[in-house]
């Protein structure tokens, strides 16, 4: 009997042993749950507080959106600003209809420039050649007055001042002609 109540003795003692661990255990767990529930509470109030942010958000849309032009007011609108651009337009095109002539004045310019320009090199190419042919045999058997490069200098200078204002005055035609087109 002796070894029977020191075996239950030491069986309550080891039963006590492991309420004290399943206790101190279940005190762990209580204080993890216990945080776990004060974190989801503070995420559920924080989500409530954006819920109502947005919530007042949208009101506020809403009552922005009464305050806009009602549909029959912007079609009156609408309507109104419809008129005002064909008005526009009927004034507009019959000031296009004179660009397309004005485009076809500017291609004559510029074909007459690119004319001019193939006009000048071909003169002065010749005048070179002449100057070149004067001063060999043939040229002074010709018995033909002498022109000397000064003097087709003098001769071109005014020729090829007169066709560079014409270049740039096609080249601001073509600008004009390409901001109307």
């Amino acid at each position: 009997m002796l070894a029977q109540q020191q075996i239950n003795n030491q069986l309550n003692k080891q039963l006590l042993e492991e309420k004290q661990r399943i206790d101190s255990s279940t005190i762990q767990k209580q204080k993890e749950l216990s945080e776990a529930l004060a974190k989801l509470k503070a995420i559920n109030e924080q989500m409530i507080k954006s819920k109502d942010e947005k919530l007042a958000q949208l009101s506020g849309q809403i009552e922005k959106s009464k305050k806009l032009p009602q549909p029959a007011k912007f079609r009156a609108e609408a309507l109104q600003i419809n008129k005002a651009l064909v008005t526009q337009i009927r004034l507009l095109c019959p000031k296009i209809a004179q660009a397309e002539p004005l485009c076809d004045i500017t291609a004559s310019i510029i074909d007459k420039s690119i004319d001019a320009r193939t006009d000048f090199e071909q003169a002065d190419e010749t005048l070179t050649n002449f100057l070149e042919w004067q001063d060999t045999d043939e040229g002074q058997a010709a018995n033909l007055p002498k022109i000397l490069e000064s003097h087709k200098e003098i001769l071109f200078m005014e020729w090829q001042s007169q066709l560079m204002k014409a270049e740039r005055a096609v080249s601001r035609c073509k600008l004009t002609t390409n901001n109307l087109v």
